[in-house]
Order: structure tokens, then C-alpha cells, then sequence
């Protein structure tokens, strides 16, 4: 089912995971393992990215051909314009296609490692929407793509960000999920935002719970999100204890979703970083609100 389908049929909010391709065997066997546990969480959909320069892009069509084939869920191959030409990324859509995967997350991708700037292969594309138009054209798949409540960090201000997201929407989007965030208030002036240009696809708030504070620190920097006052003061005092540093980090995320629950969001998209506890205590939290809000749907 492709993603406008899930989005237009949706009786309660779409709940998704997003994967990585683990890069040793080790890793790759841990999460084999951890797959059938997290379909069995009920999400709408899974997402699997992969890695600079398309180092993993294997190992993630395998690994979404068989969540689809193996555990029964919907999956969404990620693909980025790094180190692929146009005819080298029409391949991968051919092989995506035959393995039944409806749905591409289509991103730019971070420059590979070495540049300070994201720069195109010679017969590639430069930008997410270029890419966006591509997979459109190609036909037979929905397009996600990414939105930055709190600004592209490459992006030179807010307005010129939208107009890039906005352009993507054009070029064929079908739904667009955001990067990370830890103010929702940040989301909804993004929506907001959004609405205002003319944006109507739906906009997904993606949610990343944290694990450690070395982890949060380091993410948030690289992503540019702001992280609130309160809960890194909260994480410091008790920086050491990796049990009282879990509890708050599940603690937040569930009290953040929610908010944007009960706020209407058509669902929200977890970064799980392959790991299945947290997320399955996020969801048995969730779940009381989750089935309320389906039975209350027209």
C-alpha cells in the first residue's frame, strides 16, 4: 500500500519505525532477531535507511523485502542522490519495484564523508526534489520526504527551507515526516508554516527517544535540534545511571506523542536505532490513547 493510501485510509494516527542497516553480520543477526518483536508492536509501516555514498544499499532492500515478506508490514526503502547517477538510481527503483516495495523515502543525503558540501555526482542529482521528480516519474511508488521543524542547518533561513520543501511537495511528495524535534511547539509553527505556502500534504512529526545523553548531545548537534533546558538538567543529574536516564528519555517521548496525539497528527514516525525495548515501552504507553482514538473516529 502506498503512502497516500495509508495516510487517505488512516481510522487512527500511522505509526512507523525507521531502521538502519546494521554494518557487521553481528549487528545484522541482532536485528533479524528483533524484527518479528517489532512488527508484533503493530506499526503501520517501517522505513529503512542506508548508509554514505549507498554502502548499505543492499543490505537495505534485503532487509525491507523481508520485513514485507516475512512479518507482514508495509515497508518504505529510503534513497538518497549521493554517489548515484540518474541511471544508476533508476536501477535501484527497478530493483525495489520487484521485491513488491511500493514506497520511497526520498532525501538529498549528508555529504559523504570529507566534504564540507554536498556535492552531486557527475549525472546525478543536486537536490531532494530533483530526486522527488525522478521516483514520480518512474511511477508505481509513494514518495515521503523529509521537513525540518526547526530549519535545515544548511539552509540560510526559514523562508528559503520551506521553499525547498515546498518544491518537493510540488515535484510529487506524497506525505512529508520531519527530523527529530523536542518542542512540539516547534512542530506546530512548522505546520503552520507550511499551510501558509500553500503545503498540504500530510506532515508527520518524527520523534527519536533518548537513550543516553552522550547519544542526545550528539544527534541534536548534528541535526541542529534544540534540546529544552529542563530535560537536559534532568538528564545531567543523573548522568551515570543508564536505568534513570532511560526512564526519562521514555518518559518525555511518550508525554511529547501524546500531545501531538491529542493535537490531531496524522501519526508519528519513531527513530528506533534498531533497538526494540524502548520503543516497545513508548508503545504499550501509547496504546490506551491509540485505541481510544480509533474507536473514536468517524
Amino acid at each position: 500500500m502506498k503512502f497516500a493510501q495509508i495516510y487517505r485510509r488512516r481510522r487512527k494516527p500511522i505509526i512507523s519505525f525507521e531502521l538502519f542497516p546494521p554494518s557487521t553480520d553481528k549487528g545484522m543477526e541482532k536485528l533479524q532477531s528483533r524484527l518479528p518483536k517489532l512488527a508484533r508492536l503493530e506499526p503501520d509501516f517501517i522505513s529503512v535507511t542506508y548508509g554514505a555514498m549507498g554502502t548499505t544499499r543492499q543490505k537495505t532492500l534485503e532487509i525491507v523485502s523481508m520485513i514485507q515478506r516475512d512479518c507482514g508490514v508495509e515497508t518504505a526503502h529510503h534513497l538518497t542522490c549521493v554517489g548515484a547517477t540518474r541511471e544508476e538510481l533508476s536501477l535501484q527503483l527497478e530493483q525495489i519495484r520487484r521485491q513488491g516495495i511500493e514506497n520511497i523515502v526520498a532525501l538529498r543525503g549528508d555529504p559523504p564523508q570529507g566534504q564540507a558540501h554536498f556535492e552531486p555526482p557527475q549525472g546525478g542529482f543536486s537536490n531532494a526534489w530533483e530526486l522527488v521528480a525522478h521516483v514520480h516519474s518512474a511511477g508505481g511508488f509513494g514518495v515521503a520526504v523529509a521537513g525540518y521543524p526547526e530549519k535545515h542547518v544548511e539552509a540560510s533561513d526559514f523562508d528559503t527551507d520551506l521553499r525547498h520543501l515546498k518544491h518537493k511537495a510540488d515535484c510529487g511528495a506524497d506525505v512529508i515526516i520531519t527530523q527529530l524535534f523536542y518542542h512540539n511547539a516547534a512542530y506546530f509553527r512548522f505546520v503552520d508554516r507550511c499551510r501558509g505556502i500553500g503545503i498540504e500534504q500530510p506532515i508527520v512529526p518524527g520523534l527519536l527517544p533518548i537513550l543516553s545523553l552522550r547519544q542526545i548531545q550528539r544527534i541534536a548537534g548534528l541535526c541542529g535540534c534544540i534540546l529544552p533546558v529542563d530535560l537536559m538538567e534532568e538528564l545531567k543529574s543523573v548522568e551515570g545511571d543508564e536505568d534513570k536516564v532511560f526512564e526519562i528519555g521514555i518518559e518525555y517521548t511518550v508525554e511529547q506523542a501524546k500531545e501531538l496525539l491529542d493535537r490531531g497528527v496524522p501519526g508519528i514516525h519513531f527513530y528506533v536505532l534498531n533497538r526494540y525495548f524502548h520503543i516497545a515501552e513508548v508503545m504499550q504507553e501509547l496504546r490506551p490513547k491509540l485505541d481510544q482514538l480509533q474507536t473514536s473516529a468517524p
